[in-house]
């Protein structure tokens, strides 16, 4: 009896257990469960300014992301957003912007990049080794010439080229064209004239990648 009694015990601690495990597998999320996806991005802009709050339309409805933006890019399959903001390193008369990245799954933010001179355009690259480069174009108010910056979205920047261009890229390969400082009012003047380059370099990204963070000292 006593036996008996025993193994019941034991049976009923191995069923308390198997109920417990199936219940915290029960509450993983399943590989199935669908993630948030950024769908579209909007900065309210006011009247006579050129920034403002940033909304993103995530799922089926919108959420303010950001206080201030200057303009949004949507990357990785709309799991991230990508936005500038006045707060960069300085540059003249202290037009330099800032990048942050947003992460639609856990909601928060942090700045991956700051700089003297204004961003203009953001490429999101994909690389053969399944690595994401962000090619900024960027320029200044002053003498209007290009810069250019690739950042790592996961770490900050790690490029930099002064008076430059990406003339070509083809696969992880990036070509960029070098100019002198009349070359920006010929390009100006001519619009989509073809202005030469007076050198050229190609840069591989899977090795700028690995590339330290280039961290800007604010001049201001």
């Amino acid at each position: 009896m006593k036996h008996s009694a025993k193994a019941a015990l034991i049976l009923f601690a191995l069923g308390t257990l198997l109920c417990h495990a199936r219940g915290a597998h029960a509450q993983r999320p399943r590989p199935t469960d669908k993630l948030p996806i950024i769908t579209s991005t909007r900065v309210a802009v006011p009247d006579g300014v050129f920034f403002g709050p940033l909304y993103a339309t995530i799922g089926a409805g919108e959420r303010k992301i950001a206080d201030e933006a200057v303009a949004a890019w949507i990357i990785q399959g709309g799991r991230r957003v990508v936005y500038s903001g006045r707060d960069g390193a300085g540059g003249f008369e202290n037009e330099g912007q800032s990048l942050r990245i947003y992460d639609a799954r856990t909601g928060r933010q942090r700045k991956i990049m700051a700089e003297y001179y204004g961003v203009d355009e953001i490429t999101e690259v994909t690389t053969s080794k399944s690595a994401t480069a962000l090619l900024v174009e960027m320029s200044d108010g002053g003498l209007g010439a290009s810069y250019l910056a690739v950042v790592d979205p996961a770490r900050g920047e790690v490029f930099f080229r002064r008076w430059a261009k990406i003339i070509s890229r083809r696969g992880d390969i990036i070509v960029i064209g070098h100019y002198k400082e009349d070359d920006w009012e010929k390009f100006h003047e001519g619009g989509d004239a073809k202005i030469k380059p007076y050198k050229t370099e190609r840069q591989n990204l899977n090795t700028i990648l690995r590339r330290r963070v280039i961290f800007n000292k604010p001049d201001r």
